[in-house]
């Protein structure tokens, strides 16, 4: 079975494991209030009950009010979806004019800093022993991966600015 587990990050080394946000809004973390933080999410497959294969993990960065909320807002949803509906479909219709304006500038992937990495496989080790070995290849990956991605949403949208002939 699938599972996964929040983590905040903040700016000043504190890693702190949050409840899975319900409805876009999560706990409230005291804490942390006032900071910026990094949201951790790591999808790990269980076996025995236990987490025993860590699969994949997702980032994003956010701050939090003076009581330590974060609720999501519709604006921060179309932030995190616009790259997909700007450019997921865009290579299907390459070639094919389906509309008479530019694509617009993608959004900037979230990617966690050398210290937030060293803080997040720290937390690993000590929490999740079981994904130490590959975590650093799962992390690295991930971020090769949205910075790719990126570099391509990039590109499509220098190309679509320019006049056809």
């Amino acid at each position: 079975m699938i599972q996964s587990r929040y983590l905040f990050i903040s700016r000043e080394g504190k890693v702190v494991k949050i409840a899975r946000p319900k409805d876009h809004k999560y706990k409230s973390v005291l804490r942390l209030a006032g900071e910026d933080v990094l949201e951790v999410i790591l999808y790990y497959r269980n076996k025995d009950r236990k987490p025993h294969k860590l699969l994949m993990v997702e980032f994003d960065r956010f701050h939090l009010d003076s009581q330590g909320n974060y609720k999501q807002t519709e604006e921060d949803r179309k932030r995190a979806i616009h790259n997909f509906l700007s450019f997921g479909m865009v290579d299907l219709f390459e070639g094919a004019e389906v509309e008479d304006k530019p694509l617009p500038i993608p959004v900037a992937p979230i990617i966690p800093t050398s210290a937030e990495k060293r803080l997040l496989y720290d937390y690993i080790n000590e929490k999740l022993p079981n994904f130490s070995d590959d975590a650093p290849y799962v992390v690295e990956s991930r971020i090769k991966s949205v910075e790719e991605k990126y570099e391509e949403f990039k590109s499509m949208a220098k190309r679509s600015k320019k006049p056809s002939k």
